[in-house]
């Protein structure tokens, strides 16, 4: 399997009758790994189902993949719950759903390095955080850093999506928004084993929501509600692989991924055993979302006047219903 920027594929075993474009967040990467997983293993494919995955470099990361599903191009993408909220509160809004939560507990965190002085979020203040400038993302964090004690005053750089760990080491910002199973990891075989502060969500009084996603489009739902059946069935198969032996889905992974990282099965198999813990539920369910979660979530915002319209109008409690926004159908 090959998902680079040259967008090869894998040639079905046969002719598949279903096809579906799924648009990733980020180069593929170990928080993808059960649809990586899944598609190497040939599940998709055994179901009669052929997955074209769409690699955000192929476009330098222009268009983000909730809006290649608003505009239709794809029929799946990988999204934080921010995309979701986002979508549906405009004024033309698109009705994208989440239909699956990749991973059950959230394994972000803002981080500094050990050598910033900054040993908690209130010590941000009046420093550079390097921003993704995703939707709500700094409003968040301003927010995490006076849930601290501090004044939420930040001073916003956006570099490019993959210098992050780069800006942080050449003093060009002095914390940013990572996964720990990915980048986290990356600290370690990439950056000489950097040392870092990591300040996760929950330790500082955010709820966070689910992160990441697989969204559809409500129309897609509708019309292509046997293909996505299967394709989240495929799925879930690939993320129960990776739950029950990482070690062995790393090293399908390392052989198969067409990408730098994946090339180092110590980092994929360190990587896959931290997302292992956070892949079920407490009763053993992959992919159930909780509608507390995205009430808790959207709540918070609103209280924080973090949730505003397009014209900038703060949002009120009852304005978003939350249930709109995801779907457990296909895990019923």
């Amino acid at each position: 399997m090959s998902i680079g920027t040259d967008a090869k594929r894998l040639t079905p075993k046969f002719q598949t009758h279903m096809h579906l474009k799924l648009a990733l967040d980020w180069t593929p990467n170990t928080l993808h790994a059960g649809i990586l997983l899944a598609d190497a293993r040939g599940y998709y494919q055994d179901d009669n189902l052929n997955l074209e995955i769409i690699n955000p470099a192929d476009d330098n990361y222009k268009v983000t993949p909730a809006k290649k599903l608003a505009q239709k191009q794809v029929h799946l993408a990988i999204a934080p719950s921010e995309s979701v909220i986002s979508f549906n509160m405009r004024k033309n809004p698109a009705p994208l759903l989440a239909i699956t939560a990749n991973l059950q507990q959230d394994t972000s965190a803002i981080v500094a390095l050990k050598d910033s002085e900054i040993e908690r979020p209130a010590q941000m203040d009046g420093r550079r955080f390097a921003s993704y400038n995703a939707r709500f993302e700094n409003d968040i964090v301003r927010q995490m850093v006076k849930n601290d004690g501090g004044k939420g005053e930040l001073e916003i750089t956006n570099p490019e999506m993959l210098s992050m760990w780069d800006n942080l080491v050449e003093k060009k910002a002095d914390a940013t928004w990572v996964f720990l199973p990915w980048e986290g990891v990356k600290a370690k075989y990439e950056h000489d084993n950097l040392q870092y502060h990591a300040f996760r969500m929950a330790d500082y009084g955010v709820p966070y929501g689910y992160s990441p996603l697989i969204i559809s489009h409500q129309d897609f739902i509708n019309d292509e509600n046997t293909a996505l059946k299967i394709f989240l069935q495929a799925t879930e198969r690939g993320w129960r692989d990776v739950h029950d032996d990482p070690e062995k889905a790393a090293q399908v992974l390392h052989k198969q991924v067409d990408q730098p990282e994946f090339k180092n099965l110590d980092f994929i198999i360190d990587s896959l055993k931290m997302i292992q813990p956070a892949l079920l539920t407490a009763n053993g369910r992959w992919g159930f979302m909780e509608g507390q979660r995205w009430v808790n979530f959207i709540d918070w915002m609103i209280s924080h006047q973090i949730l505003k319209d397009e014209e900038g109008v703060p949002m009120n409690h009852g304005q978003i219903d939350s249930s709109m926004l995801y779907t457990n159908e296909f895990f019923k």
